[in-house]
């Protein structure tokens, strides 16, 4: 396998079919973090109600009713966004693992794609990726459990039969560092093949339960070769994240110089105004930017797994 094709063969399908790059925004997992600041509201009373009489003690708890009715009402209208926000998100990025999927392996065999296409791919891989992420989830689970159990059996034996603190301490420091090196040696591997299994569900039409096996399959065949690719992947992905923040860093400073000028000179409207636009225009890129690195991620792993099961083409012998 040539590395160097591999990443200038992603890269160009990313830069060629900017489509792609809708769904790259969700299948690489950007905008999938939400944080939701509910804001919480006080009752404003006037303080010509608090009077001696049974009267206004009644209409203040009549006003306390109200408000905390009013608040809960507040509470589970931003719970019930928040929580269609996240299921959108979730359901685009299953769409966006198909669609990427089977449109950068048709693309490689040099058919013609277009966003409708890809999107159709992605609906019609729908619920085999969404069993795809429960088995692996499940998976994940699993090894963590069996994982955990030795580790809370040493830990807690430990602190049963001695009462020495640093006879403890000793023990779960080194217990939690094996157990650490232990995740890692499983989950490096398990990394590997769910990309393996993906792209056997999506591309080859695997079932979901024997993706996991040929996945497996895969990356025991192709150990050296996988373990490469993974540690090629992190190289990329931090050499990515530098340049990503260093033009954010970049573009954002340039933009938001008429902001701070103005903030400077006094005009605070005039500054937030501007900081408002620029802001509205930073949005966009930060957008654009996180498609194409989904899309030429996923594209990478999707050569790699088609450059790894497809047989080599031989050339006929003369004579």
């Amino acid at each position: 396998m040539n590395y160097g094709d591999l990443i200038g063969d992603a890269f160009r399908i990313t830069l060629r079919n900017r489509y792609l790059w809708f769904f790259g925004f969700f299948a690489g997992g950007a905008g999938s973090n939400f944080a939701g600041n509910i804001p919480s509201q006080a009752g404003n009373f006037n303080p010509d109600n608090f009077k001696q009489s049974g009267t206004d003690l009644s209409g203040l708890t009549a006003q306390l009713g109200q408000g905390v009715l009013g608040n809960v009402v507040l509470v589970l209208g931003i719970v019930l966004i928040v929580l269609l926000i996240v299921l959108f998100f979730i359901l685009m990025a299953i769409i966006s693992q198909g669609a990427l999927a089977e449109s950068v392996a048709a693309i490689d065999r040099g058919e013609g794609q277009r966003f409708g296409s890809a999107f159709g791919s992605g609906m019609r891989n729908f619920w085999r990726v969404l069993g795809y992420y429960v088995v692996f989830f499940l998976v994940a689970i699993g090894l963590l459990v069996l994982t955990g159990i030795p580790v809370a059996i040493l830990i807690g034996g430990t602190f049963a039969t001695t009462q020495s603190t640093g006879v403890r301490v000793s023990v779960a420091v080194i217990v939690g560092i094996l157990a650490i090196l232990l995740l890692i040696v499983v989950f490096i591997p398990l990394s590997i093949i769910a990309q393996y299994a993906l792209r056997e569900i999506v591309v080859r039409r695997e079932r979901v339960l024997g993706s996991v096996g040929s996945g497996y399959g895969i990356f025991r065949r192709n150990l050296g070769r996988s373990l490469l690719l993974w540690l090629i992947q992190i190289g990329l992905s931090i050499g990515i994240g530098i340049a990503f923040i260093l033009v954010i860093l970049i573009v954002g400073a340039i933009l938001f110089i008429p902001t701070i000028a103005l903030a400077v000179a006094g005009y605070s409207t005039a500054a937030i105004i501007a900081g408002v636009i620029a802001g509205l225009i930073l949005l966009p890129l930060l957008l654009v930017l996180a498609g194409a690195i989904g899309t030429f991620s996923h594209a990478y792993w999707t050569l790699a797994y088609l450059r790894l099961t497809t047989p080599p083409t031989t050339s006929p012998t003369l004579g």
